[in-house]
Parts: structure tokens; C-alpha cells; sequence
């Protein structure tokens, strides 16, 4: 299967574009963009989630939209833009989200056996449902501070409300001792809006154990979570969070790269520029810095 980012977009997806006013051209190429709220981050962005390559490797088209955004809506506060992972964006532009897929599953223990070191991966019970919806919720105001904003819990609580209850959701916990210590929670229903391809989606692992422990536990919950893909035959697709940048360093580029040596392959990359509007101030990034 090819990455899920670089096939082109669907034709239905174009249509629907096209009829609320979302599909765009220049020179005869097509992107789709408009005004999108983040709830979680709220802000106000300018989301181009799809552009023909020649326009995505344009700089001077991709500083233009900074103009357009504030344009269409003055409180906006960055422009975001989807491309394949193997068309990089230059300075000003941050890496936010990197999307990632794993195509055929890996070998790994069945899920209810023992995972090593006391730990134990199985499904988890109607009981630890609001342990996940914790879960959850750490890892989405966790992973806005690593955007430079901070979420409002009750946003995050809401939001993995609505994870929970998704078609085909599913989670496994990881147990030592009797007691759930993390989990992965999956959408196996989803649909990558722009190309129309399904995979199941890893939207979130988390595990509460110390450093060592914590990657074998990780590894455990990874490996049912691709067992679980595989059955279904489809792609595991997850993703990783790129942090604001507060040196030159990427964290985020390092586990990337660390996943790639694993047999996951980049799939895509949602990038980042501000617009220098006030909802964008120093102010505001430091708070959510802090």
C-alpha cells in the first residue's frame, strides 16, 4: 500500500471541495483551503489540506497564504498545510503533526499473554473506560503544551468523550499486577478524508510506569495494536507531535526517524506558520510554554 499522504486526492473529495467553495486554483493547480477552529488549541488557523505538489513546493505561493488567511479572517491565527512527507517545507514553516503507517502488521504476542516482565496487554473492560477517557485527556493537554498553547481540560474531556463513543473504536490496556499502568486506544474505522483509504488509526498510547518499564510497556501495547491492524488488513497509521521549537533540536524528528528503522514509513506532515495576528502574540505562547 502506498502512504496514505501521497496518493492523490479522490475525486469525491475534490467535488465536495468544489461545492462548498473550498477548491482553489493557480497556474491551473488545485488546493483546497479555508478557515478551520481548532478546539482543543483554540485558534483559528488557515488549514490547506490538500495542494497539488508543484503549488506545495512554491515558496513564494506557500508565503502568500499568510495574506490570504488574514484576508479571510483576521483573528487568524497561523496557517497549516498538509503535504506528503516527501515534500519538505522550508523555514519559516514548523513541522506540527508528522502521520506515520506501519503497512502490514508485525509479529507479536497475542493479546491476554504475558507481554514479559509481569506486564500483561488485553482488551480493555467496560470498568477501565474512564481510566482511558483519562488517558486520553492527559495526552491531548500534554500534547497542546507541546504546541505552545494550553488546552482547556473540559475541551480535552469532551473530545475523548467523542473518541470513546466513535464506530469501531477499540482499547487495550496494559496491566502489571493485576492493574491497569497504560493503554492504546484505536479507531479501526478510519478514513483518511483527503484519499478516501482506511486504516486503523493509533490516536493515542500512554503509559504511567518509570522510563525502562515504560518503553517495554509501550512496546507491548505497539505491538497488539499492529497485531490488531494486521488481522483487520489494514495499515496502522499513528502520528507524533512536534513540539514548539525552544532550541534547534526536534524531538519529534528523532522519533520519527526511530520509527522508520522500526518498519513504520512516513505518510505525511501538517506544518505550521504564524501569522503574526494578535491571537498569535508572544504572550499567548509563553502561557502555554509555561
Amino acid at each position: 500500500m502506498s502512504a496514505l499522504g501521497a496518493a492523490a486526492a479522490s475525486g469525491r473529495y475534490l467535488a465536495e471541495a468544489a461545492d462548498a467553495g473550498l477548491l482553489h486554483r493557480v497556474r491551473g493547480l488545485r488546493y483546497v483551503a479555508g478557515m478551520h477552529h481548532d478546539p482543543l488549541l483554540d485558534e483559528r488557523r488557515f488549514l490547506v489540506e490538500y495542494g497539488d505538489e508543484e503549488l506545495l513546493a512554491d515558496p513564494q505561493w506557500l508565503a502568500g497564504l499568510v495574506d490570504q488567511a488574514l484576508g479571510e479572517d483576521p483573528r487568524a491565527a497561523s496557517v497549516v498545510v498538509r503535504a506528503p512527507a516527501s515534500v519538505p517545507l522550508d523555514d519559516p514553516w514548523r513541522r506540527e503533526l508528522s502521520y506515520l503507517y506501519h503497512p502490514a502488521g508485525a509479529d507479536a504476542p497475542a493479546t491476554g499473554t504475558d507481554a514479559g516482565s509481569g506486564l500483561r496487554v488485553r482488551p480493555a473492560e467496560p470498568s477501565e473506560e474512564e481510566a482511558v477517557a483519562d488517558w486520553l485527556v492527559r495526552a491531548m493537554v500534554h500534547g497542546s503544551a507541546d504546541l505552545g498553547t494550553t488546552a482547556d481540560p473540559a475541551v480535552a474531556g469532551q473530545l475523548a468523550r467523542e473518541c470513546l463513543a466513535a464506530p469501531g473504536r477499540h482499547s487495550y490496556v496494559v496491566c502489571l499486577d493485576g492493574r491497569a499502568v497504560g493503554h492504546a486506544t484505536l479507531l479501526c474505522d478510519a478514513e483518511d478524508e483527503v484519499t478516501d483509504r482506511r486504516a486503523v488509526e493509533l490516536v493515542d498510547l500512554l503509559v504511567d510506569l518509570p522510563e525502562g518499564p515504560r518503553r517495554e510497556a509501550a512496546t507491548a501495547l505497539t505491538a497488539a495494536a499492529l497485531a490488531h491492524a494486521r488481522r483487520l488488513e489494514l495499515p496502522l497509521l499513528g502520528h507524533v507531535v512536534h513540539p514548539s521549537p525552544r532550541t534547534d533540536a526536534d524531538p519529534g524528528a528523532r522519533i520519527v526517524a526511530s520509527l522508520r528503522s522500526r518498519g513504520w514509513e512516513a505518510d505525511h506532515v501538517f506544518w505550521r506558520r504564524p501569522t503574526g495576528s494578535a491571537t498569535d502574540s508572544p504572550s499567548r505562547s509563553e502561557k502555554g510554554a509555561a
